[in-house]
């Protein structure tokens, strides 16, 4: 039973979104900042207009000779002579006696003693407006105490302005997270136009009208298109291979097939027929082996298998398949030593090599390796008879035919070819330390 698969979100509603939430965020704290700014600034203008008109009252304020407190002259504004404009003024005599603007009627406000400092407080006024207060005491010499001074107003003015611009600082940042949602939209898009591009490429090599993708990629997307091209060129090369093989195999059959048409034509001994099938089907199994140990091999990602630790196991199966031989198996391979691919790809390659080296050694062999300018190195030598420089040089040219080198290399050594080609690397033969032959496999670093 397969459970339910959960719906895959899109790349481009996933950037859209991070980036819409992100500058929503952005944009509500920078909105935030500013109207709490503002507002803190309006508040303190107005604060400072009622400290100047506090300070214009106090200039207007003077004892008469009779020692009564007197207004000489009004402060030039007139919603102090509105009732309930919002805007009041207040003096109060040591006595108890009180004069008020116009527009305070016949209200009064409580005087707080501020010990002759500016005090400032919010109430109601008696409008049930808010209002915001500015008082002190004023020290005459000709009065008997402090006279408290007091002028209020309207906050309405400061809640109208904020309002104001608190709906014109929405509308523009609006407008700018508008704009912004647009300007992500075109670069999303635009972004992931390459990716489009690869998918438009991928459908041209899996509808056969190109065989590889192109290279016109941004950096970003290029190492994505080489791994796939790397993979295209990979399997090509399977597909060619198992090609050749296939058509080795018809050709080698073909000379069998008409020996056996005519044996057959003429009823000649049956033992001809005999011999001519078990060529036929060594031709199929070396032919079928090649082409299966390629199909199977490949270099994968993120695997390290130990070349040592192979190496030992496949040297301890061998002393007990020639031990009557009593062969010397030496192994010289550091413990980091990795190979990144298959651990059965290492096993075909070095056990291959290995079991061919016993075949031909007259009583040692040496299996080494390691590390050198990044590349893995691995190298299989024996103290037999060798091949000939012309041998090495023939075997070097033929690549994959190195069973038609020479009786008894048999089809592994054909095999190891094939596999050390396939996962990226080469082979190469020279005289060994021990006199005989040396083969070497390189694999170059991913």
């Amino acid at each position: 039973m397969t459970g339910s698969r959960r719906p895959v979100v899109s790349l481009s509603v996933r950037l859209v979104a991070g980036a819409l939430v992100w500058t929503l965020l952005l944009l509500a704290a920078g909105g935030g900042v500013l109207a709490l700014a503002f507002r803190d600034t309006v508040e303190r203008e107005f604060s400072h207009r009622l400290d100047a008109m506090l300070r214009a009252m106090i200039a207007a304020t003077e004892i008469t000779p009779a020692g009564e407190v007197a207004v000489v002259h009004p402060l030039g504004d007139p919603r102090f002579d509105q009732i309930y404009s919002g805007w009041y003024w207040q003096v109060s005599e040591p006595g108890g006696r009180q004069l008020r603007s116009r527009s305070l009627w016949d209200g009064a406000f409580d005087s707080v003693d501020g010990g002759g400092a500016l005090h400032t407080r919010r109430l109601t006024g008696p409008g049930g407006e808010s209002l915001l207060l500015a008082e002190r005491d004023l020290a005459f010499p000709e009065a008997n105490g402090p006279v408290h001074v007091i002028i209020a107003g309207d906050l309405r003015e400061v809640s109208d302005g904020v309002r104001r611009f608190d709906l014109l600082l929405v509308s523009a940042l609006g407008l700018l997270g508008l704009g912004m949602v647009v300007a992500i939209l075109i670069q999303v898009r635009f972004g992931l136009r390459p990716l489009r591009a690869l998918a438009g490429d991928l459908d041209a090599v899996r509808a056969g009208t190109r065989p590889r993708l192109s290279q016109a990629y941004p950096r970003e997307v290029a190492p994505l298109a080489e791994a796939m091209n790397g993979v295209l060129d990979q399997d090509a090369a399977l597909i060619e291979r198992a090609r050749t093989h296939v058509g080795n195999l018809a050709h080698g059959l073909k000379t069998p097939l008409a020996i056996v048409a005519a044996e057959l034509a003429g009823l000649a001994d049956r033992r001809v027929l005999g011999d001519q099938l078990r060529v036929m089907e060594r031709l199929i199994a070396h032919h079928l082996g090649r082409a299966s140990a390629v199909a199977g091999a490949g270099r994968a990602l993120g695997i390290k298998v130990p070349v040592r630790e192979v190496a030992e196991s496949l040297a301890g199966a061998l002393s007990r398949i020639f031990a009557e031989r009593k062969l010397v198996l030496d192994i010289d391979v550091p413990w980091d030593a990795a190979y990144g691919g298959h651990r059965e790809d290492l096993e075909e390659m070095l056990g291959n090599l290995m079991e061919n080296a016993c075949k031909w050694s007259a009583g040692r062999i040496m299996m080494s390796g390691g590390a050198v300018n990044g590349a893995l190195v691995l190298a299989v030598e024996d103290d037999g008879p060798g091949m000939s420089p012309e041998q090495m040089g023939d075997a070097a040219r033929r690549g994959s035919r190195f069973d038609e080198l020479a009786p008894g290399w048999g089809l592994g050594l054909s095999i190891v070819s094939d596999l050390v080609a396939v996962n990226g690397g080469d082979m190469g033969f020279s005289r060994s330390r021990l006199g005989g032959l040396c083969v070497t496999l390189r694999f170059p670093a991913r």
